[in-house]
């Protein structure tokens, strides 16, 4: 038997200082990890808290989300009510607008055919009235000759008294009257 060399090793034997350093550094690493460790869980604490905040407040917002969401999309209703009633109050205005013209220029043209018509009817309102004097001056010298005329062959009594009976039914004797018809200013019915 052959005996292998023995190893002989050496330990170094820690002081008590030694040892208490290296138990005070494993306390202290222990007390690190827990530290660590609280403030973890407290870290997830937290968190899992504020997540149910944030779910409560979620359902407690949730309705006031839905009313904002009801009240904008009536408000859009709204306004697109109010975008077809202005374009169809602004096309009837323009349609109305439309009519009002065609109207009035029909009433100029009916106005202008109505002038032509008054003035072709004073014409011959005039006309008549000229000739209608005329005729009244005619039959005034006319009677007036015949009784120059009666009085130059002496006075034939029976055909004074005629004469005096046409005077009578309407015609005097002749005054110094002038009949003189002056043409009116031409008037429009707008006038």
């Amino acid at each position: 038997m052959t005996h292998a060399p023995l190893l002989l090793i050496q330990t170094y034997a820690p002081s008590d200082f030694e040892r208490w350093v290296d138990v005070i550094a494993d306390v202290a690493t222990i007390v690190i990890a827990l530290s660590i460790i609280a403030v973890g869980v407290a870290v997830v604490y937290g968190a899992l808290k504020a997540w149910g905040m944030m779910k409560r407040m979620r359902t407690d917002v949730h309705p006031a989300i839905q009313n904002l969401t009801a009240m904008s999309d009536n408000a859009k209703a709204l306004t697109d009510r109010l975008r077809v009633n202005v374009e169809e109050l602004s096309a009837t205005v323009s349609e109305t607008n439309l009519k009002v013209r065609r109207a009035t220029d029909a009433a100029e043209e009916r106005l202008a055919e109505i002038n032509a018509l008054v003035g072709v009817a004073q014409r011959e309102a005039e006309e008549a009235f000229v000739r209608a004097a005329s005729t009244v001056r005619g039959v005034q010298v006319g009677t007036e000759a015949l009784r120059r005329l009666a009085r130059r062959r002496g006075g034939d009594e029976a055909y004074e008294g005629e004469l005096d009976e046409l005077m009578e039914d309407g015609m005097d004797d002749d005054d110094g009257t002038e009949i003189r018809v002056v043409p009116p200013r031409r008037r429009t019915i707008l006038d």
